[in-house]
């Protein structure tokens, strides 16, 4: 059976020539600098979920809403298949409803662009504690642990 890879920590650019080869899916690419790290060291197409920070936490990586589009740049090497988000821990039902729909919009928005290599077919959010608000609004995959 064919196995496929996802990577879905944060990973440091000078890692990636060690790490992207063996990757099919990276859950967290939060820079502009390194998806053009990722775009130099890979030899095949890297599925690639876009983190973004919905909530503003200034502890959590990732795009912000406003600059999610304008700091991308086409590259080939890349095929953006998602959103990927984490809300606050300590978020309630109501905040963390907030944030899904509001990545669920994003999403939407960026898929009716039809950019080549932006599907936006699937999204990486939820985790143990708030998976079923998650599924919720769309999200494609959970990471269950705890």
């Amino acid at each position: 059976f064919p196995v496929t890879w996802h990577l879905i920590g944060t990973l440091q650019r000078r890692k990636v020539k060690e790490v992207i080869p063996f990757v099919d899916y990276f859950h967290a690419l939060d820079s502009l600098k390194l998806a053009q790290e990722i775009q130099k060291r890979t030899d095949h197409v890297v599925k690639c979920f876009l983190q973004v920070n919905i909530s503003g936490e200034e502890s959590k990586h990732g795009f912000s809403k406003d600059e999610l589009l304008e700091v991308l740049a086409e590259l080939d090497q890349i095929e953006y298949v998602g959103l990927m988000t984490m809300a606050p821990f300590d978020a309630d039902s109501d905040e963390l409803k907030r944030i899904f729909k509001e990545t669920q919009t994003l999403q939407a928005e960026i898929r009716e662009k039809q950019i080549s290599n932006m599907p936006m077919t699937d999204m990486s959010m939820g985790m143990s504690r708030d998976f079923k608000e998650a599924i919720q609004f769309g999200s494609t995959f959970v990471r269950i642990g705890t």
